[in-house]
Parts: structure tokens; sequence; C-alpha cells
């Protein structure tokens, strides 16, 4: 599980709302062909680790293929 810190952003859209770039492409970001083999799942962190501005990043784990 890895923690990614995208901070909540400052700059007003067009709806006078505020957005970060990180914020806005990180997801889109892991979901991408080369990551989404990697990424088993993507959750806003909890307030104490940030909250909406932070994403929780869980991981395939890499099973190596050996003699059972």
């Amino acid at each position: 599980c890895i923690l990614v810190i995208t901070g909540k952003g400052g700059r007003a859209g067009t709806d006078g709302a505020t957005t970060g770039v990180l914020r806005a492409n990180v997801p889109r970001w892991l979901n991408e062909p080369g990551l989404k083999a990697s990424v088993l799942a993507l959750a806003h962190a909890r307030p104490r680790h940030g909250g909406a501005g932070a994403l929780y990043v869980l991981l395939k784990r890499v099973r190596e293929a050996g003699p059972r």
C-alpha cells in the first residue's frame, strides 16, 4: 500500500471550485494500460493521512513462480 499525497489544489476552475493538477490526474495515470496491471485498488486517504489531498494505492503482489 502506497500513500500518494497530491494536495487539495488551489487554482479556481471555471465553476469556482479548486482543483489540483496531481489530484485530478494521478487516478487517471494509474488507470492507464502501463500501470493498470500493477494497481489493485485506489481509495481516498483517511483524514489523518491527508483526506481528500491523498490517495491510498494498493499494488498487486508479484508472486514468484517456484516449485510447490
